[in-house]
């Protein structure tokens, strides 16, 4: 099946990181991108298909670069980086962009700046600022205006491996701040999806803090909002050491599980299926957005309303295409996502499970169905993971593919059953604790689970489960993905192979009857 949308997208993919690596003025690099365009557009008149692929593939490359360096480097003169560092203290009036987070004493937040009050002098300013904030300095939610002041200064250096840095770079955030002083001005600012998505977020968590006992509650949240803040380090330890720790990020199970549960409703209703994929697209979205838009659950919210739309026109559209425009979207608004862990993570899991499950489903004919569809989807997944995850966090945990077996049932219950109690808590909240309390024995065994593989009375199973790999190359990483698409993708690449000989010799052939006819 022809996919031009995942070469697009890697090829832009590989713009950005070569944006990253290389510093080249920003002037050339667009000139050279308006000329290929151009010339692009000149051998397609002339349908030059071959030249008009290459120029076009050298123009995706560019725009994924200039889009990099773009948006990456503060480029404008009022930027509040020009500001930094301060030897002395500023007050700064700007809106909170996020929800604080609380750190006990501490709230950490995003602060966009909006003017500057500097030396006795007032100037207006954008950008983004990290602020800390202690004590009686935390009253300020999303979408409040607020002056702060104190001393700018660049984000510290990397300690263990980890760039503080290039983590807030990535988030466009080049300055932050100790407040000293914090005054809220104005509630109620900023957008009004955001806010209402925060207050039904807090709706929501507070149900399930009056229906479930800690720390059932806590990962209960942890499953549905993807709020991690009150599970505890030894808890998010357990699910990582068990290769389950992706069942606290809101992602692609969440998304299916909302758009089957509306489907269902819509069907009952007596709606069209084309209706029900319709109106089933905002319920999405705005959960999407309830759960902080973060790159797994924004991944599958695309990757859903693709394929919704794709049904809505009579079109069977394949998974892969579904994935590689949903990747393209993401990266051509906020490119940066390319180097966090949460989009590595979540596109080559899901890519893995569409590459690789067809061939895995074959060596296992010999199971159940089922079971033999349950475990090639695991093992894709593993495959697919296990190097990054040894990569970013030095282990890898070989029991996954066991523990996410018995586990997935699990959370698809958990997630319909804490769903189930919000809906009915609208009614009673009697009636919502009926629910919760069969969803607490479903959270118990979870518990369970990930406390016996995580083998934490015992370090030698624990070592043999989820062995360390210490640091190591990038390189590494290339090679085995490499190897990974030479593997399970022989047929494929002769056959490329073959197209593009084929290409080759068209193209020669043609130029020798011009010249005879010359």
């Amino acid at each position: 099946m022809n996919k031009p949308i995942v070469g697009i997208t890697l090829l832009f993919a590989t713009g950005i990181i070569f944006g990253r690596l290389l510093e080249l003025p920003l002037l050339p690099v667009y000139l050279s991108t308006c000329g290929l365009l151009i010339l692009t557009f000149l051998f397609y008149l002339r349908k030059r298909r071959g030249l008009v692929t290459l120029f076009l593939c050298f123009t995706l490359f560019l725009s994924g670069f200039l889009q990099f360096r773009c948006l990456y480097l503060p480029c404008s003169s009022s930027h509040i980086a020009n500001f930094a560092p301060t030897t002395v203290s500023v007050e700064i009036v700007g809106l909170v962009a996020k929800r604080p987070e609380l750190k006990g004493r501490r709230a950490d937040f995003i602060l966009k700046a909006r003017r500057i009050w500097i030396c006795g002098r007032e100037e207006e300013v954008e950008g983004k600022i990290w602020v800390r904030s202690y004590s009686s300095f935390r009253d300020c939610d999303y979408g409040d205006i607020v002056r702060v002041r104190g001393k700018l200064r660049k984000p510290g250096a990397s300690r263990k491996g980890f760039s503080w840095q290039r983590y807030l770079s990535y988030q466009g955030i080049w300055v932050e701040m100790n407040a000293v002083r914090m005054k809220v001005i104005k509630r109620g600012e900023g957008n009004l999806l955001l806010r209402e998505a925060y207050r039904s977020r807090d709706w929501m968590a507070k149900v399930i803090d009056s229906t479930l006992p800690f720390p059932h509650s806590s990962l209960l949240k942890g499953i549905m909002l993807g709020d991690r803040t009150s599970l505890s380090p030894k808890l998010q330890e357990e699910f990582l050491r068990t290769g389950t720790g992706h069942i606290l990020v809101v992602s692609g199970l969440h998304v299916g599980l909302i758009l089957t549960i509306l489907l269902f409703l819509f069907k009952i209703l007596g709606l069209s299926p084309k209706l029900s994929y319709l109106l089933s697209i905002p319920p999405l979205v705005y959960y999407a957005v309830l759960t902080g838009l973060r790159t797994p659950v924004l991944r599958a919210t695309l990757m859903a309303t693709l394929g919704l739309f794709s049904f809505l026109i009579d079109r069977d559209t394949h998974p892969l295409v579904i994935l590689g425009l949903a990747a393209f979207i993401i990266l051509l608004f906020s490119p940066l996502s390319i180097f966090t862990v949460s989009f590595q993570l979540s596109f080559v899991t899901v890519g893995g499970i569409i590459c690789l499950t067809p061939y895995l489903r074959e060596r296992l004919k010999g199971l159940p169905l089922r079971l033999g569809e349950a475990l090639a989807v695991s093992i894709a997944a593993q495959i697919s993971i296990l190097p990054l995850l040894a990569f970013y966090f030095n282990r890898v945990p070989l029991i996954g593919v066991l523990t996410n077996l018995l586990i997935g049932p699990l959370i698809a219950i958990i997630l319909a059953l804490g769903f189930l109690t919000l809906a009915l808590s609208l009614v009673s909240l009697d009636v919502a604790q009926i629910m919760a309390n069969a969803n607490w024995l479903v959270l118990s065994i979870l518990l369970k689970i990930c406390s016996f593989f995580s083998f934490s009375q015992s370090k030698i199973f624990s070592k043999l489960a989820c062995p360390s790999t210490g640091s190591f190359s990038s390189w590494v990483l290339l090679a085995y993905y490499s190897s990974l698409i030479v593997i399970f993708h022989f047929r494929q690449l002769r056959k490329l192979s073959y197209f593009v000989k084929r290409g080759a010799k068209e193209e020669k052939k043609r130029g020798i009857e011009k010249n005879k006819g010359e």
